[in-house]
């Protein structure tokens, strides 16, 4: 059984401490059995981090129906849902890349998300996490579920970034009747993994365990001018060559001839599926 000292040791060993802004991605059952859950956990880092310090957790949504700010659920894990419906958590506006916060830069950071030109680009929370000198907390889980990296796509505006219309999100005067343009919107598969072992040579990544669970602590200034470096010099670096994979396979061609077959006929029947997305445009 894991209970709050034991996270809160393990977190002081991984370099979180007091004043420290941490971006959290997380799954609670990584960690094995907590005593009193995900409470326990988040209660854990913001006794780290103290009242100077401030913990963010992505709290993503789908796109396919109108995001509220206030009853939308986060997709993105027990941990982050938890943390959102805390009495002192404030919630940014976006409708699929919203984070909340709690902490003494709380509300610096999720300010003005909706007036932001794209969900993960300039003076979005995630750059804003860049600028104030943030770690990234990757709790059970892995580079793939790091939000950040879209913000390395979105600077270098790669080029299988979409545009999308949504429908409105409550916070937008008169949504019922109007659509959201989603700009830069980072569809389908990518190998954010293969940069892990480019941090562990930049020195900009910390590893250890809490509970059972495999943790990573990333340095965000670090991984921000590493991941654009790489993505300068090749754009494609995060799309993977499994000819199996659909959503990279589609973007390799993107500018070739293209031949639909292949993602028209997969047998896939999620309306919601962001490869099925990419083919309908």
């Amino acid at each position: 059984m894991i209970i709050k000292e034991d996270i809160i040791y393990s977190l002081s060993l991984l370099g979180i401490k007091k004043g420290d802004i941490v971006l959290v991605h997380s799954t609670l059952s990584s960690i094995g059995y907590v005593d009193g859950g995900s409470d326990t956990v988040i209660d854990a880092f913001l006794e780290t981090v103290e009242e100077d310090g401030t913990i963010v957790m992505s709290s993503l949504t789908g796109w396919d129906t109108p995001f509220d700010a206030m009853s939308t659920p986060s997709a993105v894990g027990k941990i982050s849902e938890v943390f959102r419906k805390r009495n002192n958590a404030f919630r940014s506006l976006h409708p699929v890349h919203s984070v909340v916060a709690i902490g003494k830069k709380a509300e610096h950071i999720v300010g003005g998300h909706d007036k932001c030109e794209t969900g993960c680009g300039k003076g979005s929370p995630y750059m804003k996490i860049r600028d104030l000198g943030g770690k990234i907390l990757l709790l059970g889980v892995d580079m793939d579920r790091n939000t950040f990296m879209h913000t390395l796509e979105d600077e270098v505006d790669a080029q299988y970034l979409l545009t999308l219309d949504i429908p409105a999100p409550t916070y937008i005067e008169n949504w019922q009747n109007k659509k959201f343009k989603l700009k830069k919107f980072p569809p389908g598969h990518r190998d954010f993994i293969a940069l892990t072992p480019v941090l562990r040579k930049k020195d900009a990544i910390i590893e250890g365990m809490i509970g059972n669970a495999v943790v990573k602590v990333i340095d965000v200034r670090k991984l921000h001018d590493i991941g654009v470096e790489l993505l300068k010099q090749d754009p494609l670096f995060f799309i993977c060559h499994n000819e199996n994979c659909n959503s990279c396979h589609y973007t390799r061609l993107k500018h070739k001839n293209m031949n639909f077959s292949k993602y028209l006929h997969n047998g896939c029947f999620d309306t919601n599926c962001e490869i099925c997305v990419v083919v309908s445009q």
